[in-house]
């Protein structure tokens, strides 16, 4: 009877979803009606809340103390509780979140010894004889201590096995049953297990009978060269609970990360170690289950071997490539990583994260630099060497760079700085990052720029979260590429015309380095600088795992196409992962225009890209429907490809508004609780908002204006946002006087003369004249820069604009190959000439 009633209370899901499970997670109230031997048929929500309490804290104990290899599964599970308890718009139904949580314990039911007793007026005994547990010598063995409430009254309860300090009570309501997560030690034959009430505790003796343990030894290869390699290694053995062995065994940074949507957050195990080239492990006898990993681009390798007590075993694993992204061009990178402890205070050695880099098979880790102040600490970590690479950890292969990230908390955002050749101070700005004395100022907007006077770039960290100057720093052609930004929030940007580029960093310690990264495309050997290019420019994808290759007509992303209305476009996504792909989607303009789902492992998808109207497209991978590879495990997403019929970009009112919605509500923000030293700093915080929502206005109003009519103002408000997509120099506040004071063409002629590469003079009969403006002083090998074309157009052409950049130091001139010249295509620039008489261009040229 007591069986049967505990199995109702903790594994049943009625069509009444407020009953049993909930009962027997947490007790009723005091006072509340039971017989103490039936469940009641509905709960309040506030019971269904503790029961998703208990769970969170019975899910999380294990995740934390019992790594398993549903280790997954806990995490997710303990996350759906938690929103549930906190009333998250994203909270799961309830019959959802027990429905799942019921088919999680029946896993754990298999994973662990899952033994039931009963706590009585009189006394506690075991529902049925346990049998012998086996115990490995020097390592505790799991078990789940399930204890039903078989009185009338409620019991307040903890378990035990001799370690006080992992004692939790919960209440147990008449009638229902809860389980306890019990370390066993290997000290006795038989151990004794505790169950404390309130008023007595009362035993339970568990025969135990100890093992001698056997011992792996592991060689991880590579599948080609037959050399040692550096991998991710899985043991799980007979018991069920993960091992752990390598280099790192003693360092907790490396065996426990966060549950960081969890707010406090919890630790809990990490479900892999590191090995270079080879380990020992000692399991207890029995199967043993071994899993080598080297990143995205190897399957993932799984041998099981059984082995007595006391034996010796070699096992040899070797990698098996599905892909060498490296040699087409695509090189995978961590654009985010804090190399310091789990506490983000002390340094870790670089030649460990050297070895992570090749176990993870991640070509390119930014290590960097942060500053955090507040009453019991401040540091600036990492600090093991200056900006700029690491040459003892660079090769051809691999490349570790030192970076920063520029924080600010209150008001505006945080920001990676790659590519430094020295620190931009600060480092950090406000409370919550600088102290609590800290003022808002420097805005970030400073930041960047001297940034970008580096060569530096500026990648918006953490999507929308906190970066509130998102969409600021878009308009004004300040955001080089966005980390970890939610779906809907990119396809937002890419409405209003933007373009571009997704990457994406782990944020170590708080992740696993390199569990979600970027795929940047290069031309020709390796360099960081072209991988850092190679973002400026758009070519990347963001990845948790499958690798997702998108072309239109052989041109990947960052591209813009102009097609050819007479013939016929093909967009063609190629997936490839280690795991079953689930669902592989072409998205444009915020659509589905052909998907596939499918548990194969290599995937291609093709359709016609339509012609209708301008388009962004993007391909996207999940097994879940979810869309964002910083939150979930095989995850992809591209970056976007343009198209763009009439030479003009996507742009969708409606997107503009919503982000000037945001800015409005960012600049009551920095009024009310800004803080600043004096009016004036308020007041550069805050005309940098209201320049930002001017100029996404302007964006609406000049949409469906024809070229043709622009006036003198739509040409200088035209020309203002262009110079910001060309040089930082035009983000000073002399630029900006200049500019708006200026009132005739010739005036902006000279303003923007420093900006100028090249001048087009089109006569009245229509011949063309080209000539040098001033701006080409100096440019970097692999750095695409950025000026503008000055067209004076007197025959009023309307037709497409096409440069072409030639090598004349021999006789005929050839086209160069030593360099790169073409036309934006973008919001603020197109290659068309549009019968203006006088207009402007925007270039690239690398």
């Amino acid at each position: 009877m007591r069986r049967e009633m505990r199995r109702s209370l903790l594994g049943a899901v009625g069509l009444v979803v407020c009953g049993t499970v909930q009962l027997a997670a947490h007790p009723h109230k005091p006072g509340s009606s039971t017989d103490g031997h039936h469940p009641q048929a509905a709960r309040a929500p506030d019971e269904s809340r503790r029961a998703a309490a208990f769970h969170l804290d019975f899910f999380t104990d294990i995740a934390r103390r019992c790594p398993l290899a549903c280790q997954p599964r806990l995490i997710t599970q303990s996350v759906l509780e938690h929103r549930f308890v906190s009333g998250a718009p994203d909270a799961p139904t309830l019959e959802r979140l027990v429905s799942q949580r019921n088919e999680l314990l029946d896993t754990l039911r298999k994973k662990l010894p899952w033994l039931s007793a009963s706590w009585s007026s009189d006394r506690l005994a075991w529902d049925a004889p346990p049998g012998t547990l086996e115990v490995t010598e020097r390592r505790p063995r799991y078990v789940v201590v399930e204890i039903c409430n078989v009185t009338e009254r409620v019991l307040q309860a903890s378990v035990d096995a001799g370690t006080p300090d992992a004692r939790v009570a919960h209440e147990i309501a008449p009638g229902a049953s809860i389980p306890f997560l019990v370390a066993i030690q290997p000290t006795a034959d038989r151990a004794q297990i505790s169950v404390h009430g309130e008023q007595e505790t009362r035993a339970l003796e568990l025969p135990v009978e100890r093992v001698v343990a056997a011992t792996l030894r592991v060689q991880l290869l590579d599948g080609e060269s037959k050399r040692p390699v550096a991998g991710r290694v899985t043991v799980e053995p007979s018991d069920g609970r993960l091992r752990y062995a390598g280099p790192f065994v003693e360092n907790r940074t490396f065996l426990e990360k966060p549950i960081v949507q969890l707010a406090p957050m919890r630790m809990v195990a990490v479900p892999f170690f590191y090995a270079d080239g080879s380990c020992e492990v000692e399991v207890p006898p029995g199967r043993v289950q071994v899993r080598f990993e080297r990143g995205f681009e190897h399957a993932s390798i799984d041998q099981a071997v059984e082995v007595a007590a006391g034996e010796r075993r070699d096992v040899t694993l070797a990698s098996e490539s599905l892909l060498d992204a490296k040699r087409s061009g695509w090189i995978s990178g961590d654009t985010h990583i804090h190399w310091v402890t789990n506490a983000w205070n002390v340094d870790l050695p670089l030649a460990d994260l050297a070895l992570v880099q090749r176990a993870e098979g991640l070509r390119v880790a930014n290590n960097l630099t942060l500053l955090h102040r507040n009453p019991d600490d401040a540091f600036v970590k990492p600090s093991q060497a200056p900006m700029g690479p690491v040459l003892r950890y660079c090769d051809s292969e691999y490349h570790l760079e030192m970076g920063e990230e520029y924080r600010n908390q209150n008001l505006y955002g945080h920001l990676c700085f790659l590519n430094l050749q020295w620190l931009v101070l600060p480092i950090g700005t406000g409370p919550q990052i600088a102290g609590d004395d800290s003022l808002d100022y420097p805005v970030n907007k400073t930041a960047i720029l001297e940034a970008r006077e580096q060569g530096g770039i500026s990648i918006e960290a953490h999507g929308t979260g906190n970066n509130h100057e998102l969409p600021l720093n878009a308009v004004h052609g300040l955001t080089d590429s966005l980390d970890q930004i939610d779906p809907e929030d990119y396809y937002r940007l890419l409405d209003c015309g933007f373009q571009l580029p997704l990457t994406n960093g782990s944020d170590h310690p708080a992740r696993v380095a390199g569990c979600a990264r970027a795929y940047v495309h290069i031309e020709g050997e390796f360099d960081y600088e072209k991988w850092i290019d190679g973002i400026r420019c758009g070519r990347t994808f963001t990845t948790s795992g499958p690798l997702v290759f998108l072309d239109v007509d052989g041109q990947g992303p960052g591209s813009v196409i102009v097609p050819d209305p007479d013939k016929r476009s093909q967009v063609r996504v190629r997936a490839i992962s280690r795991f079953p792909l689930g669902r592989v989607q072409i998205v444009s303009n915020g659509e589905v225009l052909e998907e596939v789902e499918t548990q194969a492992r290599d995937a291609t998808l093709e359709c016609p890209l339509p012609l209708d109207t301008s388009r962004w497209v993007v391909a996207r991978c999940s097994r879940n429907d979810r869309w964002n590879a910083i939150w979930d495990a095989d995850v992809a997403h591209t970056g976007a490809i343009y198209s763009h019929p009439e030479g003009k970009p996507v742009f969708k009112p409606e997107a503009a508004r919503a982000w000037i919605s945001r800015m409005q509500s960012h600049a009551r923000d920095i009024l009310t609780r800004g803080r600043f030293a004096n009016a004036s700093q308020r007041s550069e915080a805050t005309r940098y908002v209201e320049e930002s929502i001017r100029r996404y206005r302007r964006m609406i109003e000049l949409h469906d204006q024809a070229r043709l009519n622009d006036g003198f103002q739509d040409q200088k408000d035209r020309l203002l946002i262009q110079a910001g997509f060309a040089s930082s120099r035009t983000h000073a506040p002399e630029f900006l006087a200049a500019c708006e004071e200026a009132t005739t063409i010739a005036e902006l002629q000279k303003l923007v003369e420093p900006l100028t590469l090249l001048r087009i003079h089109i006569n009245p009969e229509s011949r063309v004249k080209i000539s040098v403006g001033a701006a080409l002083e100096t440019v970097v090998q692999h750095r695409t820069a950025r000026f503008l074309v000055e067209v004076h157009n007197e025959a009023r052409v309307q037709s497409r604009l096409q440069l072409r950049a030639m090598d004349q130091a021999g006789t005929p001139a050839v086209p160069a190959e030593w360099c790169a010249l073409r036309l934006v295509e973008n919001l603020v620039s197109t290659s068309y000439l549009t019968g203006q008489e006088h207009e402007w261009k925007l270039v690239e040229f690398r």
